[in-house]
């Protein structure tokens, strides 16, 4: 017999759904708040996840560009930072070659790229992994790599990144330190939700300096925490995340104003800005205003916080190079 949709619960299924420490008065209960916006905010949540913004439209899309014919040439002056779009980057610093969070496809779970997908090169020294979320640690992703590269990922990650064939995983906490073809990597701390979709793995997110002629620091994914101006001193580039994927940020992010003032903390010659214009929700058009509205909202901010600072924006696949 057909059961009826919608019907009532009864019997030994409610007892089932009673006995949930998460059903309460009558009915299940988030595990977190719902967000502003989504259930009694100023504009009804389907207006809100359709329409962000009044449907605000960039005059053209973001360009990607090829970085490949750059790669066949070592950098003359001991650091080049390629951004291949999100937290994707390429770091070759004193003569080795880093890659962070690979992220190189044209779509990742409910995700697609605004831009077509940027050239990679395999050839690299070491992977950085900076937390468990799927547009960071992209399993498909990572295993365009060979399986001899060194893959440094936040403790709690490294089954996961060996079950895809890769026999140097390195697992790090916050304080740690290691090297990597003679480069010096300090670990430091990120202020971010440590779960993994659809995965029981926990990792509390980190970020990375990499010193060495220059020094650098890749933040990976974070909000503004104590402690962040002090991860290492004399910084010539900072590569900071200014937004997400989507025309809202949960917990944990930095937004264009916050990002700022991680940059002021932070204190470097050169920043970057990261973690914008590259993807969106399936439902977002590809000119959906948040995919480029922060950076132009985080320059502003920059100037005002940091003058001191040197903004540089980066197209997907374009490169900098910094003097020493």
């Amino acid at each position: 017999m057909r059961t009826p949709f919608g019907r009532q619960p009864s019997g030994a299924r409610l007892e089932r759904m009673q006995g949930s420490p998460r059903y309460r008065d009558g009915e299940f209960q988030n595990l977190h708040p719902i967000l502003p916006g989504l259930k009694g905010g100023e504009m009804p949540s389907i207006t809100d996840f359709l329409c962000p913004g009044g449907r605000r439209v960039p005059t053209s899309p973001l360009a990607t560009l090829d970085p490949r014919g750059s790669w066949q040439h070592a950098p003359e002056t001991g650091l080049r930072v390629t951004w291949l779009g999100h937290s994707t980057l390429l770091i070759e610093l004193d003569g080795v070659r880093v890659l962070t969070d690979p992220l190189l496809r044209r779509r990742v779970v409910h995700l697609r790229r605004s831009t077509p997908a940027p050239a990679a090169d395999a050839n690299v020294d070491a992977v950085l992994i900076s937390h468990g979320h799927h547009d960071h640690l992209d399993l498909p992703s990572l295993r365009k790599l060979p399986r001899s590269v060194p893959v440094v990922v936040p403790r709690g990650l490294g089954q996961l990144v060996r079950k895809q064939g890769f026999g140097d995983v390195r697992e790090v906490l916050a304080g740690d330190e290691l090297d990597v073809s003679g480069l010096r990597i300090r670990v430091s701390h990120a202020e971010h939700d440590p779960r993994r979709a659809g995965s029981s793995a926990r990792a509390a997110p980190v970020g990375y300096a990499l010193l060495g002629s220059s020094r650098v620091f890749f933040a990976g994914d974070t909000d503004v925490f104590p402690g962040l101006g002090d991860i290492a001193t004399d910084l010539d580039l900072a590569l900071v995340p200014i937004w997400g994927w989507g025309a809202k940020l949960g917990t944990g992010h930095l937004d264009p104003e916050r990002a700022a003032e991680a940059v002021a903390l932070l204190s470097p010659r050169v920043v970057v800005p990261i973690h914008w214009g590259t993807f969106r929700p399936l439902h977002n058009r590809a000119r959906a205003g948040f995919l480029h509205d922060p950076v132009k909202e985080f320059a502003a901010a920059a100037r005002e916080r940091a003058p001191e600072v040197e903004v540089r924006v980066l197209a997907p696949g374009e490169s900098l190079t910094l003097q020493p």
